[in-house]
Formats: structure tokens, C-alpha cells, sequence
């Protein structure tokens, strides 16, 4: 017959095993997902009254991508009043959609669900992170100039990522020469939105667009520089909020400026995206570990009860 402190062994082990395996499920059942994203288009920018002359224009664009701190890039410009559109900067599984893409990636709302195929399957959606920019044009034909970063992290498919970021950023400028003297009013169009969303102790997420319309004279000092309050915002997680999601007209006005001399205008867009969780071991494996220091010292305390003998 089987002695009692083999049958206690037997035991705990099955016991320590089945609870390892229920662990290890929960374990892997859960995530780290952070989520962030930034868009911005200005279009249709005019000024009035009419300039006398807008001439000399320059256009520049950047994007870039970080994954754990390994980075892609693009740029381009700055070109003579010739339309910029870089590739899209992208890491990541394979892209739910190509570049020019200024929406949302991962739709939804409150929870973002990444349309990437999981590094390592089965499992949510995996990572991604990407930036975009394009610039079309400033003045005074129809224009459309374009940012986003989105970046989407989740520690299920990928263990091994702990940090993304997505960036994307724009100038134009061009030389300005008034018609008459006094102020000018410098119209547009916008369109932008902002998300961040985290879950888990350890996610976090950041994003921000900004807008800048600068005007410098000759020797370079700075007239006039404007952030208009809507185009230039940014939001951080946890904890999580609500979806920003806005457009409409937007004008500033310029200080008085001298009919006939030379300024020059400048338009600056960017926009960013940051994410982060902590890596870490897989869940199995730390909780096979405890298994096994458990069975040791299960049948240590046996083997010291059988020595002993039976208690009276």
C-alpha cells in the first residue's frame, strides 16, 4: 500500500499543477494596451485684403516612428511650391490600410481595437505605431495640408514592446508683400482629432497637435506668432476620457503690417503620439517557477515528518 506521504506528494502536486495552469490562464487572458492618436488638417488658408505678391514659397515634411526606442523616418522638401507627400513612417504587423490615411487605424470607442494581426497568436490585436504628413500647398490656391501619429501597444501579441511613439510635422512659408498697410486676416479651414485610451496597472498613452502661423520681416524678427487654442491640444491617460473630434473655420489677425515691404509667413503643423507599458515575462513561466519551489519544499517537509515518525 502507498505510504501516506507519498499520497500527500501526489496530492499537492496535482494540486499546484492544476492551480498553475488556471493561473497561467488568467495570467495570459490579460493585457497592457495603450493607445494613442493625433490628427490635424488645415485647409483652404486665404488672407485678406489680397496680397500684393506671394512669392518664394518653400514646403518641407517629416514623419517618424519608434519602437523601444528603434526609429524610421521620412522627409521631404524643402521644394519650390511643389506638393510634398512622404511615404508613411510605419512599424508594425501588416497595415490595415496605406498611407494618406488621416483617420483612425483602430476604430472604436471607448475600447480602440487594433486591426493588426497579433505578432504571436491566438490574442487581441497586436502593435502598431505610424506618422504621416502631407502639404499640398499655402496660398492662395486651394490647399490641404495633412498630420497624424497613432500608436497602439498591446503586451498579450508583443511581451517584448514597452514603448512606441508616432510623430509627423509640416512647414510652408512663402515671401509676403501687403497691399496696403494695416492688418491682415489669414482664414482656414480645420479638422482634427485626438485619443488615448490605457488599460492595465501599467499603460500609458499621450498625444498633441499644434498649429503655428508666424510672420517674420526682413531681418528676421518675429511680428506676429499665433497658436489658435483649438488646433493646439493635447491629452494624456490614465485616466481615460472622452474622444476629441472637431472642425470648423478658423482666422487670426495679424498686427499692422506696411504696404509694399516684404514679410515672410510661416505655417507649421505637427502632431504625436506616445505609448507605453511594462514588459514582461511570460505568465506561464514565473508561475511554473512557483510550482516548482512549491513541490520542493512540499516534499522537504514531508521528508522531515517521515524522519520524525509518527506523532502520539
Amino acid at each position: 500500500m502507498e505510504d501516506r506521504p507519498r499520497r500527500l506528494t501526489r496530492r499537492l502536486a496535482t494540486g499546484l499543477v492544476v492551480l498553475a495552469l488556471a493561473g497561467g490562464w488568467v495570467a495570459n487572458a490579460r493585457a497592457d494596451i495603450a493607445y494613442a492618436f493625433a490628427t490635424q488638417t488645415i485647409s483652404n488658408i486665404n488672407i485678406t485684403p489680397t496680397p500684393a505678391s506671394a512669392s518664394n514659397f518653400q514646403l518641407f515634411a517629416q514623419d517618424g516612428t519608434t519602437v523601444n526606442g528603434s526609429g524610421s523616418s521620412n522627409s521631404a522638401g524643402p521644394t519650390a511650391n511643389v506638393p510634398v507627400n512622404i511615404p508613411q513612417a510605419y512599424q508594425g504587423g501588416a497595415p490595415a490600410s496605406g498611407e494618406n490615411n488621416f483617420a483612425r487605424y483602430a476604430p472604436g470607442f471607448p475600447v480602440p481595437v487594433s486591426p493588426v494581426t497579433p505578432a504571436n497568436p491566438p490574442g487581441p490585436g497586436g502593435s502598431f505605431t505610424r506618422g504621416d504628413a502631407t502639404i499640398l500647398n499655402l496660398f492662395p490656391v486651394t490647399n490641404t495640408n495633412s498630420v497624424v501619429a497613432e500608436s497602439y501597444l498591446n503586451t498579450t501579441p508583443n511581451p517584448g514592446i514597452s514603448a512606441e511613439t508616432g510623430s509627423a510635422g509640416l512647414s510652408g512659408s512663402f515671401t509676403l508683400v501687403p497691399s496696403s498697410t494695416g492688418t491682415l486676416t489669414i482664414s482656414y479651414n480645420f479638422s482634427n482629432g485626438l485619443y488615448v485610451w490605457t488599460q492595465g496597472a501599467s499603460g500609458a498613452a499621450s498625444a498633441n497637435f499644434q498649429f503655428n502661423i508666424t510672420i517674420k520681416d526682413t531681418a528676421g524678427n518675429v511680428l506676429f506668432n499665433s497658436a489658435p487654442a483649438l488646433q493646439n491640444l493635447s491629452l494624456s491617460a490614465p485616466p481615460n476620457g472622452l474622444e476629441i473630434i472637431q472642425s470648423g473655420p478658423g482666422s487670426v489677425v495679424t498686427p499692422s503690417l506696411t504696404a509694399g515691404t516684404s514679410y515672410t509667413f510661416i505655417l507649421s503643423s505637427t502632431a504625436q503620439s506616445a505609448v507605453s507599458a511594462a514588459a514582461v515575462p511570460e505568465p506561464n513561466v514565473m508561475m511554473l517557477v512557483g510550482v516548482g519551489a512549491g513541490l520542493t519544499l512540499a516534499v522537504r517537509a514531508l521528508r522531515r515528518r517521515t524522519l520524525r515518525g509518527p506523532t502520539t
